[in-house]
């Protein structure tokens, strides 16, 4: 009976889903990874797990991954088990451009995750996949998004938010300094304040990955990851 209840899926005596607890501590013990909406658009930033610069993708696991133009997630967890909803999501987003030639909605996606994450919460032969992520998105019918979403697929929505390591405090932080109208200039000062609060960095290229999301006068969406360059002056 022991085994029992301590299988996937299964509910423990006084009702809780312990996979889905060893799950949440595993979040609780990964990278910081805070998102902040701007008056022009959305960051997204975290601290890396090994020092080594920006630009060298090969040598670090990837904490923020593109999935369309118009679309970002952030993962804190078992960054493997992220590789899932990640290719999941990039395949849905085109399948949705190949069918109706138009962007992914936002909502759209978040609910296609959302149920994959609750059926892996529900499964006797799987355990729950292991990563909380950000959403951060602009589509034409609800504008800048951020979305929170837990490893049970539960989902919220925010203006700025914080999951990983230090999450309490930083959320804390977000809510008491965040304010509607911050450019961008002011968000990253803020964002780089949370998370070298906690961090014994050298450089922020070797610490740290930024992704700036903004729409241009002309209506373009522009991704822009910050370079080593870039990173390093936000050092004072």
């Amino acid at each position: 009976m022991d085994d029992l209840f301590g299988s996937p899926g299964i509910f423990t005596p006084d009702g809780r889903l312990q996979q889905v607890e060893f799950a949440l501590e595993a979040v609780g013990n990964s990278n910081n990874l805070i998102a902040i909406q701007t008056t022009k658009g959305l960051l997204i930033g975290t601290e890396l797990k090994n020092q080594t610069e920006v630009e060298d993708d090969k040598k670090y696991p990837r904490n923020i991954f593109l999935i369309d133009k118009h679309l970002l997630i952030g993962v804190c967890g078992n960054i493997p088990d992220s590789q899932f909803i990640v290719t999941h999501s990039r395949a849905q987003a085109q399948q949705y451009k190949f069918i109706y030639q138009e962007d992914i909605p936002i909502d759209e996606i978040v609910s296609e995750i959302s149920n994959i994450k609750q059926q892996f919460t529900q499964s006797r032969i799987s355990r729950p996949i292991g990563c909380s992520i950000i959403i951060a998105g602009w589509d034409r019918f609800s504008g800048f998004r951020l979305i929170k979403m837990d490893v049970s697929g539960t989902f919220s929505g925010w203006k700025a938010v914080s999951i990983g390591k230090n999450s309490v405090m930083n959320q804390v932080i977000l809510d008491t300094e965040f304010k509607l109208n911050l450019g961008v200039s002011e968000s990253l000062a803020l964002l780089m304040r949370i998370l070298k609060k906690k961090s014994t960095y050298v450089l922020p290229s070797k610490t740290f990955d930024i992704y700036t999301f903004i729409i241009d006068h002309e209506k373009n969406i522009l991704i822009h990851r910050l370079s080593k360059k870039e990173l390093n002056s936000l050092i004072n």
